[in-house]
């Protein structure tokens, strides 16, 4: 009977010592890195937050006409929607959209002088009682495979009159890494069905969603317009290119434990 128990003892330590080392061997596995880990996101943008500045106690932005430097002459319109959107989905604070008209002289002015007019800025935050109002540029833009956007985006506090967060970068999807982020944020998983699994199941129209994103000149600014609002905010563990859809070994115990 002591024998019996003994052998149970010593074969139950074996399974624990077996399912420890599995659960090991499976977080570094290769195979696991490169099939459910999306690639880290490159960094294609520089960022600016005032220290002392709490975007929680910020309730209203109005986001101004874009200025458009591309050559395309809807850029600036879709990217005014979009960025509006992408703030909006953040509920953080209410969002304005300013009328698509000669606002957009402001962006253009900063963009290029790096200084804005501290009086009209005032006037237009007193007019839509905001507390921030955004300037956004859309600096370069190429809506075809594989599409292109540059934007710069600034945060004005009108009552500081200072610039108090921004946002400047391209996010160019001939990078392999941009290209990998913006597929990995349309996935509903974290990684890719199997092809025989994708051409023999019936799904969801929006589960192609990843693999139109790079044809789709719309999906692909609603994913640059996220991941700027995000970045502007200070939110980026919650836009594409994080690893939060990715599998964290679920059943396995945390390592050095």
């Amino acid at each position: 009977m002591n024998g019996a128990k003994r052998l149970s003892a010593g074969g139950l330590s074996a399974l624990a010592l077996a399912a420890g080392v599995g659960c090991h061997l499976i977080e570094s596995s290769p195979l696991r890195s490169k099939n459910q880990m999306p690639p880290p996101a490159p960094i294609t943008y520089s960022r600016f937050h005032q220290p002392d500045w709490d975007w929680g106690g910020v309730s209203r932005v109005v986001v101004l006409s874009p200025r458009n430097e591309s050559a395309y002459t809807r850029a600036g319109r879709e990217f005014h929607s979009e960025l509006a959107a992408a703030l909006q989905r953040l509920g953080r604070f209410e969002v304005v959209t300013a009328p698509f008209d000669d606002h957009a002289r402001l962006a253009s002015v900063t963009h290029q002088t790096g200084r804005f007019d501290e009086t009209v800025l005032l006037a237009i935050a007193t007019e839509t009682r905001a507390d921030v109002v955004l300037l956004p540029t859309v600096s370069q833009y190429s809506p075809y495979p594989r599409p292109k956007l540059g934007v710069v985006v600034q945060a004005v506090a009108p009552a500081t009159g200072k610039v108090v967060a921004s946002v400047d970068g391209v996010w160019d999807s001939s990078d392999g890494g941009i290209a990998e982020q913006v597929r990995a944020y349309y996935r509903q998983r974290p990684t890719p069905l199997p092809t025989y699994v994708r051409n023999h199941t019936i799904v969801a129209d929006d589960n192609f969603a990843a693999d139109l994103a790079l044809d789709s000149p719309a999906l692909f600014q609603k994913f640059v317009a996220t991941k700027v609002a995000a970045v502007l905010v200070g939110e980026e563990s919650a836009t594409a290119g994080g690893t939060a859809g990715a599998a964290t070994g679920a059943n396995c115990p945390p390592a050095g434990r």
